[in-house]
Parts: C-alpha cells; sequence; structure tokens
C-alpha cells in the first residue's frame, strides 16, 4: 500500500519541529538559499510578465492600464521583497507553506505559481500580488487561533490570484478615475461610491471562492467565525490582561497609586466609521456571509488542526514574542512594554522579554528626558482595553521618576545578566541623564528606611499644614524618588561607586565655568575646521550599503521612472566602484541587487544595517547608546572596518513656477531671448547625498550633500561620488 505524500511531508515536517527556547529566544530571520522572488530584477520581472497579456483581447486603454500596473507592482513589490521585512525559509515560512500544500494537494499545477512568506510587521493583515506571492503578517499569525483559520485565510487569498483581483481593481479605477465609457459623466462622489462598491465585491467574491476551497479540504469550521473577530479586535494586543500594579515595585520602591487609573476605557470591536466608502465589507457584514456559507456545508469529520497543533502553538507564541521587539521598531515602546508583560506571565525567566521592558523604558525615558515624549507616547485617552493601564502610568511619570524608574529597573537586571554589554550601557547612559539633568546631593538615600517607611504615620498630626503634608504627594515618605535607589546601593559596589564618580564629576570642584568654556572653544574650533577643509576620516576600508537611486517626474500621474532608476542605480554602483579604485580605497558594496541565492548573510546583514541607520536617525535628538553591541561587534569583525556609508541621488522634474507670468514677459521684446530660454529648459533637481557612520561609536562621521538646479548629469554625480570617497580616504592633519 502506498502512502500518500502529504502524509509522509507531514510527518517529516512534525519529526523535525521547531526547537525554539522561549527562556532563550532568538528573533527569526530569513536562511539561504535567496528565492528567486528576492534575486531576479525587477526590470526582468516586467518584461516577463508584459509576456502574458493578451493584447488581441483588450482595449488599448486597458492594455495601457495593465502595462502600467505590471511596471509599478513588480518594482513596488520588489521593494517589499528587499525591505528586509519579508522572512524566507523560516519557520513561519516553512509552516505557511505546509499548510499551503495541504489546501492545494489536488492542485498541483497551482501550488507550483504560488509562494507564500511571512512578514516582519505587527499589522494584522495578509497581502497577495499579482503574480502569486502571498504576504502574511506576523501581526495576524500572532491573533489567530488555529490552522483551520489561517487556512481560510489562504484561501481567500488564494481566491485574489486566481481571479486576478489585483490586476482588475487598478484597471477598473484607471477606468472611473479618466472617466471612461460609463464613469464619463461621473460626479467624483459616485466615482468614489463605485471604487468602493466594486472593492467590496472583489473581497466578497474572495471569501465566498475561499470558503469553496476551503471547503474541499479537512479544516473545520467550528471556530472559523472569529476569523472577523480578530478582525473586529486587530488594534489590541493579543490579549486583554488587568496589569499588574506592583510590576515595577521594588523592596522600597512603590509607584503612587494616583499614577494609574481607577478604571481603563473598554475595548471596543473597530467597525468602518462609514461603509459606504470603505474599500471591504465590514467584518460584521462578512462573518454574516460566512455563517451562511459554513450551514450549508458538512461539518464532519473536520479538525481544527491538520499538520499540527504542536506547531501551530509554537509559532503563535513566536509570532507574540516577535511583537515585543516590532513594537519597539515601530517606535510604540509602551505596548512593547504591555506585549511583554502578557508573555512573562507565562515565561517569567524570559531574558529576551525583560531585556525589550528595559529597551522600551530607557527609550520612554530618553525622550521624555529630551522633550519630545510625543514621538514614542501617543498618550492615553484613545487606547483602549487593559493596556490603557500602562500607558498612563508612563504619561503620568515626571521625567525624574522615570529616569529613576529605568535606573532601577535595568540596572537590577545587570545583576541577573551582568555579561550582558547592551543593559549595562543603557543604566550607564540614564544615570548619567540623572546627574545631568535632575540630581541634587543628597536626593537619595543609602540606606534603607525604618520598618514601615511606606505607611504613612498618622501620629502626633498637630495641625492642617501637617495633614496635608502627611497626604501629599510630595510626602518623602511616599516619595518614589528618596528610597528608590536603596537596594542598589546596599547591593551593588559597582553602582555606588560609579553614582559618586558621576555625581563628583557634576557637582565636584572640577566643574566650573572655565572646563566648560574650553570645551565650548574646542566644538567652536572643530566645527570651523570642518566648514573650511570639509571631512577627513581617514579609513583605509569603507562598506557601502544600498546605494539608491530615484527618478521622477512630478508632472505626470506616475511619479516614479522605474526602470530608468534601475538603469540609473547601476551606472551609480559602477562609479563607486571606479572612483574607489583611483582612490586606492578599499571599498565594499553590498546591496541586495547583487547578490545570488547563496548569500543570505549579506542580505540579513543589509537588514541589520538598514534597520540600525534607520534607529540612528530616529533617535538622534535624544543621544541613546549604541546597540546591539555582540551583533555591531560582529559586523565590524566579518567586514573589518568600522566605516559604514549610505548614498544615493534623487532626481525630479517638474512644473515650472510662474509659467503664465513668464509667457506674457516673452512679449517684452528685449525679455524675449531670456523667457525663451526659461520655458525651453526642463525644470530639472538633483539631490546627491552620502552619509558615513562609525558603527562602533554610532557617530557620523561624514556628511556630504549637494543640491543641483539641473539634469543628472554623469559628470556632476561622478564628481560627486569621487569628492565623498575622497573625504573619506583623506587622514586628518597631524595637530602640532
Amino acid at each position: 500500500m502506498r502512502i500518500p505524500i502529504l502524509i509522509i511531508t507531514l510527518l517529516l515536517f512534525n519529526a523535525h519541529s521547531w526547537g525554539q527556547d522561549f527562556d532563550h529566544y532568538q528573533p527569526v530571520e530569513p536562511s539561504g538559499p535567496i528565492p528567486k522572488d528576492f534575486t531576479t530584477a525587477s526590470s526582468d520581472k516586467f518584461e516577463r510578465a508584459k509576456e502574458n497579456l493578451n493584447a488581441e483581447e483588450d482595449e488599448r486603454s486597458t492594455r495601457e492600464a495593465k502595462h502600467d500596473f505590471l511596471l509599478e507592482s513588480n518594482f513596488l513589490i520588489d521593494q517589499v521583497l528587499g525591505s528586509g521585512r519579508v522572512l524566507f525559509n523560516d519557520p513561519f515560512s516553512n509552516y505557511l507553506s505546509q499548510i499551503l500544500d495541504t489546501i492545494l494537494v489536488n492542485e498541483p499545477e497551482l501550488r507550483k505559481r504560488v509562494r507564500v512568506y511571512a512578514v516582519r510587521s505587527s499589522v494584522v493583515n495578509s497581502f497577495t500580488t499579482d503574480d502569486g506571492i502571498i504576504l502574511v503578517n506576523i501581526g495576524l499569525l500572532a491573533q489567530l487561533e488555529n490552522e483551520a483559520q489561517l487556512a481560510y485565510i489562504l484561501c481567500h487569498e488564494l481566491a485574489h490570484f486566481t481571479e486576478r483581483h489585483v490586476i482588475n481593481a487598478y484597471v477598473q479605477n484607471e477606468a472611473i478615475a479618466k472617466g471612461e465609457g460609463l464613469f464619463k459623466r461621473s460626479s467624483f462622489d459616485e466615482k468614489m461610491l463605485t471604487k468602493s462598491r466594486y472593492s467590496k465585491e472583489l473581497e466578497k467574491e474572495a471569501d465566498q471562492l475561499g470558503f469553496e476551497r476551503f471547503k474541499r479540504t479537512h479544516f473545520g469550521t467550528s471556530n472559523l467565525l472569529n476569523v472577523y473577530e480578530v478582525m473586529r479586535y486587530a488594534h489590541l494586543p493579543f490579549d486583554d490582561i488587568a496589569f499588574d500594579k506592583t510590576f515595577f515595585d521594588r523592596e522600597f520602591y512603590r509607584i503612587n497609586d494616583s499614577y494609574f487609573l481607577n478604571k481603563v476605557r473598554p475595548a471596543e470591536a473597530n467597525e468602518q466609521d462609514d461603509p459606504s466608502k470603505d474599500t471591504h465589507p465590514s467584518p460584521r457584514e462578512r462573518q454574516q456571509l460566512l455563517r451562511h456559507y459554513i450551514s450549508q456545508s458538512d461539518t464532519l469529520g473536520r479538525s481544527d488542526f491538520i499538520v499540527s497543533q504542536t506547531e501551530f502553538e509554537k509559532l503563535q507564541t513566536a509570532a507574540r514574542f516577535e511583537l515585543t521587539e516590532l513594537y519597539l521598531k515601530a517606535d510604540r515602546p509602551v505596548m512593547s512594554i504591555y506585549n511583554s508583560y502578557l508573555l512573562l506571565r507565562t515565561y517569567p525567566n524570559s531574558l529576551y522579554l525583560k531585556k525589550r521592558i528595559a529597551e522600551a523604558i530607557y527609550m520612554l525615558s530618553k525622550f521624555k528626558t529630551g522633550g519630545n515624549f510625543g514621538m514614542v507616547h501617543p498618550g492615553y485617552s484613545q487606547i483602549e482595553g487593559e493596556s490603557q493601564q500602562v500607558y498612563h502610568l508612563f504619561y503620568r511619570l515626571k521625567p525624574e521618576e522615570l529616569c529613576v524608574l529605568g535606573i532601577g529597573y535595568i540596572w537590577n537586571l545587570t545583576q541577573e545578566f551582568p555579561e550582558d554589554e547592551d543593559l549595562r550601557n543603557m543604566a550607564d547612559d540614564l544615570l548619567k541623564d540623572l546627574m545631568r539633568n535632575y540630581h541634587v546631593p543628597g536626593m537619595f538615600a543609602q540606606s534603607r528606611p525604618s520598618e514601615g517607611w511606606d505607611t504613612p504615620d498618622t501620629t502626633a498630626i498637630e495641625s492642617k499644614y501637617d495633614r496635608l503634608k502627611q497626604k501629599s504627594k510630595e510626602n518623602p515618605k511616599l516619595t518614589m524618588i528618596t528610597y528608590a535607589l536603596v537596594d542598589l546601593f546596599e547591593k551593588d559596589e559597582a553602582f555606588r561607586k560609579r553614582f559618586d564618580e558621576l555625581e563628583h564629576q557634576e557637582w565636584g570642584s572640577n566643574r566650573d565655568a572655565s572646563s566648560l568654556g574650553e570645551i565650548q572653544k574646542k566644538n567652536n574650533e572643530e566645527f570651523r575646521q570642518l566648514k573650511n577643509h570639509g571631512f577627513a576620516v581617514g579609513a583605509e576600508k569603507v562598506v557601502m550599503v544600498s546605494p539608491t537611486y530615484a527618478k521622477l517626474d512630478l508632472r505626470k500621474k506616475r511619479q516614479h521612472k522605474f526602470l530608468h532608476s534601475e538603469s540609473a542605480k547601476a551606472k551609480l554602483l559602477e562609479q563607486i566602484d571606479r572612483s574607489s579604485k583611483l582612490l586606492n580605497l578599499d571599498m565594499r558594496i553590498i546591496d541586495r541587487s547583487g547578490l545570488d541565492s547563496s548569500h543570505v548573510e549579506t542580505f540579513n546583514d543589509i537588514t541589520f544595517l538598514n534597520e540600525w541607520i534607520d534607529a540612528r536617525f530616529n533617535q538622534i535628538d535624544v543621544a541613546m547608546v549604541n546597540m546591539p553591541e555582540s551583533e555591531i561587534d560582529r559586523i565590524i569583525s566579518v567586514y573589518g572596518t568600522e566605516y559604514f556609508a549610505w548614498t544615493g541621488v534623487i532626481n525630479y522634474r517638474e512644473n515650472k513656477p510662474l509659467m503664465y507670468f513668464y509667457l506674457l514677459y516673452a512679449l517684452i521684446p528685449p525679455a524675449i531671448p531670456f523667457a525663451v530660454y526659461y520655458l525651453a529648459r526642463p525644470n530639472y533637481d538633483t539631490y546627491y547625498y552620502c552619509i558615513a557612520f562609525n558603527l562602533r561609536t554610532g557617530e557620523p562621521v561624514l556628511i556630504n550633500y549637494n543640491n543641483f538646479r539641473r539634469r543628472d548629469a554623469r559628470d556632476m554625480i561622478n564628481s560627486s561620488v569621487y569628492d565623498s570617497l575622497w573625504q573619506m580616504k583623506r587622514k586628518p592633519k597631524q595637530k602640532g
């Protein structure tokens, strides 16, 4: 008897299930080989897609719309694939592929055309491209309850692909926008309503056809309706558990009760404000239709899990762990704290979770001290559910209180994990912030208080003012400052020593006006030297990361000239290589366009470096510490240099300002030559930039920026590239 191939595949999959240790969680990343979807040039994909267009059946306007769609979609999807957010050969994507295998076991030809990848995004969503790529966000995997729900969503996305909904919607919207055919006399509101109706029809069709395919599987329907509950509550964390108000408390540290809400805002389902204008049917409407489909189908012999319930639960947990870091990278530190809090209830010993909380508190403190707290905290009034308690807490904490909370939490964590340099660097940096901005001698008690320190003393209250003081939040016995660091003073000699050292620097005899004046004088001199002579990095080797080139025509509806941009980027890469050889500068360019399937390590390094520089730019006003230190050390070791640079060109053409004025001006005979020149000369702008960082220090060492009011002439770009590389190579002058 022959055993079906699918069963063998599932047995092998379960035998080699993912062995992640959640107490020592490691974030998921792509692994090799790199699929062709990621390595094939966008222009090649576009040319291949054009061959499949049926030129005879379509009208000219339809052919043009499809041509434009294929051009834009191939380049834009490739930008997504090359962003580093899309995973491949990872546990999430592999598992999704196993679900697809199960769904399409009797449709082998369709299975060959479809690929599925997980995406590092907290958004609860999935998406399908016209050429058969299904993208499923980790945020969705974290919220779904079982395999059957996941299978239904994949069936929905398959329907979008087989019915070519993406390209059909694009063509339809183009016809509506241009006012062609039936839409010629439609008003703007009528056109918008037609777009909305058409999109809803496609979604309903995908739901219906998706369920038809789903019925042919053995997945169960008992909990399928909850798919739309997931959508209705997608704006909330993966669970809604009350936050423990003593979570941050320590032996001699208590957060004042007034910093917590008596009652949080109830969570509400997310329904459209105006269903007539939305592009999707409401989750409730789709849920009702699905209930109807289920009622007419056979529900016997079905199961919520076919591939592996154990594997689903592991990956669901892993997705929730991933969210903790994804929230941080999206500048949502409070959500990261609450997400970690939920997971710590099951995994109380996880360094990964505790460290994410430390990073989140550190970020919140740095931004509150820097005066731009709104960049990482949206306020609390509109937050729903139990996480509002955490938003309210960090909103209410005063800057000095938040700084002290961070010092206590992170420095205590360094005792638990003494080898972690990132924790120690964050703790030390917050201690410096405390000394620079808030500390005065005697601010902290260094020995434990008497018994009952946190209980109000109701004896010997002689006057109204004694009673008012006793109830006040400023009462030293109830303060979150005075005794906040006693445990560290008592247990951690390194902390006491560092505290005394920084206190002496800030308040000792060495800190005087003359020394501060010398520092300012030195900074001014360095700025003048830089202004007069440019940068002199003195680098022997530089790594150039992901050079970019964008050519735009702002006069047109489709502004991005994708094909021209791709060819211009290739010439930019050639010039970087040529200039570095002329200067005898050891230059390595790492760019996803030059990778083959075996270069997955470089692919992941590019992702790390691009995420690193994004974070540095976002944190430029708050001077956060450079981390993660271990990964930075590894990158420097692999590439043999501390110097990494990013460069690119943006060239665009736009309409001329004051065009009608110059047309009138051209009627004046003496001015005709000037007016004709202005009217005939295209209005171009070209921006060139190059910025280099010392990866170890996290500081920029070169910033080169040029703006040319002209075309991106090759000689102009070449000279800019050469100048940037020359400044990297040039050694600074020796003083004396």
